[in-house]
């Protein structure tokens, strides 16, 4: 790739197009580099425009695209639409130079990519051996959708998405080429949105059928092309075969011999995955998703952050995309009218302000927005292994997360569904609240209990950590002194919440002078054989034997749960077994150890 430097030769465009920040290059010059543009340094023909590699005396190495006379408005409409107004720089995307003109001609000048175009290798493998292995070309769909999504934020759509217009460098990294037919969506419409036109564009087997019978313009154009280049991926076959050679169309074929565990008819066998379980593994997870880019409506195809995030967990291992694809993409507009310009204030904790909001399909939601000094890196990277874990767990006594905003966005919020009671610590410590009883409290250690079972036994939750977070009264006392996480310090919150709901205490409180964590209080309290201090009066006067012996035996039990160290602790199993052995009266403390 050339330098800025190299280019500093060259005038700087004039009028109108100065804002594209493209330079004009002296036609003589290219006409020099390309030999006069002979066929000697002819790369191809592609759609209207003839390539031409060009290589400066200083070394730098570029592609000229010579635009057919007739066709040199779609140049100008480029220019027109600024389409590179928002184009900035990214690594997945062939860099334009600039351009010139000659009479009647126009020419583009970009960077030039030694490997050529994913369509040609795939071409070129059908009679030889495989040269691409499929580790590479999942990293070149990575690549491409990397590109894409990029694009999308900016609200450019591709329009003629295809494996010609991937191009490889010398590593086989992949950008995306040819811009010249996007277009940039309206300033305030948003990304998500749907418009029809009459001006379709694209190449036979890569156009959504909705694009082209309809009219129907949006992003989700692009993410069916997309999956029909991950088909000629998985296949090393182009899009023009399925055309010729298939009565149904490339969407339904596949459906078809997924559902038929069908699908390795489709692959290309030299890939390796008949050998390799791993790779089958991928490659079907992948074909699956290019499924769900084909989709018809639209609106039933994930977007292409949604398609990244599976790409990224299925090179790590995560085959499942039907969890990942619920998780949607909320654009900040959105969460912006739902919100009342985040108006509905409910909540603030460590991290963040959580509001109220209503979506267009009627679901009320939690909105929770980070605060201005967490927006580091550090707490980003974190963010997004938060939602991609989230994504993966569903449980009835899990908080469900429907979404978060785009990895690309200024603001970073999580979308969650809204509990329109609010929080156990609300019920417990306002006076504005009624007090819940003894039953309703148990219910809820109980339903608690369940959820953190589920965590720990999930594949997805690991404990690493070196910095201990969280509200300090309720943090493992091992795990703040030396930074080692694990599911005991979940037990030893829990534990806390216990000796919450049996005195309705928050987790820090006052005694005599000082404060003092409800944990350290309640357990000295029982060791000097002190309960009634611990339990809420209301429970002391009027409740009846059973209530009483609850009650001791969940003190006993929350007791256990804030030992030191944390081998003395039960396991979150053990002590979802207990809690259920108390409500049979079937089972007392001491049988959990």
């Amino acid at each position: 790739m050339c330098s800025r430097e190299q280019f500093k030769r060259w005038p700087q465009p004039l009028g109108r197009c100065s804002k594209l920040k493209w330079r004009i290059f002296p036609y003589k010059d290219l006409a020099k580099v390309t030999n006069n543009f002979d066929q000697s340094h002819c790369l191809g023909k592609r759609g209207f425009t003839t390539e031409y590699y060009g290589k400066f005396e200083d070394g730098c190495e570029i592609t000229v695209q010579r635009f057919k006379e007739d066709k040199r408005y779609i140049l100008q409409q480029f220019i027109n639409e600024t389409v590179i107004l928002n184009y900035l720089p990214h690594k997945n995307i062939v860099s334009i130079y600039g351009y010139a003109s000659h009479h009647e001609e126009s020419l583009l000048v970009h960077e030039y990519l030694s490997n050529g175009n994913l369509a040609a290798h795939l071409q070129s493998e059908i009679a030889k051996s495989s040269k691409i292995p499929w580790l590479t070309r999942l990293d070149i769909a990575i690549d491409t959708a990397n590109a894409l999504d990029y694009l999308h934020y900016h609200g450019i759509i591709h329009r003629n998405v295809k494996s010609s217009n991937i191009l490889l460098d010398a590593n086989f990294s992949a950008k995306v080429a040819n811009l010249h037919l996007s277009r940039k969506l309206p300033d305030g419409v948003p990304v998500h949105a749907t418009h029809v036109t009459t001006d379709i564009i694209g190449s036979g087997g890569y156009v959504d059928p909705e694009y082209m019978t309809k009219g129907w313009l949006s992003v989700k154009n692009d993410v069916y092309s997309f999956g029909v280049v991950l088909c000629e991926l998985l296949s090393s076959k182009l899009a023009k075969y399925w055309v010729l050679n298939e009565e149904e169309n490339l969407a339904t074929l596949l459906n078809r011999k997924i559902e038929n565990q069908a699908l390795v008819e489709l692959l290309d066998p030299r890939l390796g995955f008949q050998s390799n379980l791993k790779i089958k593994s991928m490659m079907t997870a992948t074909a699956e998703l290019a499924a769900l880019c084909m989709q018809c409506p639209q609106d039933l195809r994930p977007n292409m952050e949604h398609v990244l995030e599976i790409l990224n967990g299925i090179k790590q291992g995560r085959y499942e995309t039907n969890s990942i694809k619920a998780l949607k993409i909320f654009h900040h507009a959105e969460l912006e009218e739902a919100t009342n310009n985040f108006g509905t204030f409910v909540g603030k904790g460590g991290y963040g302000s959580v509001y109220y909001g209503k979506l267009q399909d009627g679901r009320e939601v939690a909105v929770k927005r980070f605060h201005d000094e967490n927006e580091t890196e550090k707490t980003i990277n974190q963010f997004m292994k938060e939602t991609e874990i989230l994504s993966l767990l569903h449980h009835q006594n899990l908080v469900s997360l429907y979404g978060r905003t785009s990895c690309h966005c200024n603001k970073h919020m999580l979308v969650y569904e809204y509990i329109s009671n609010g929080t156990l610590s609300k019920h417990l410590h306002e006076s504005s609240c009624g007090k819940l009883p003894w039953q309703t409290r148990f219910n809820i250690a109980i339903e608690t209990a369940a959820a953190l079972v589920f965590l720990h036994d999930s594949d997805y939750v690991t404990h690493v950590s070196t910095i201990p977070v969280g509200t300090r009264a309720y943090i493992d006392p091992d795990y703040y002194d030396s930074g080692r996480v694990s599911d005991k310090s979940d037990v030893y919150s829990f534990g806390v919440v216990l000796f919450e709901l049996i005195s309705s205490n928050p987790p820090r409180l006052m005694e005599g002078t000082d404060y003092v964590s409800l944990a350290q209080f309640a357990k000295r309290k029982i060791l000097n054989k002190e309960l009634n201090a611990v339990v809420d009066p209301s429970f002391l006067f009027g409740s009846d034997k059973n209530i009483m012996e609850m009650i001791t035996a969940v003190a006993e039990l929350a007791f256990q749960c804030v030992q030191c160290p944390k081998e003395l602790r039960p396991s979150m199993k053990q002590v979802l077994d207990t809690l259920e052995g108390i409500r049979k009266g079937t089972w007392g403390f001491n049988q959990v150890t």
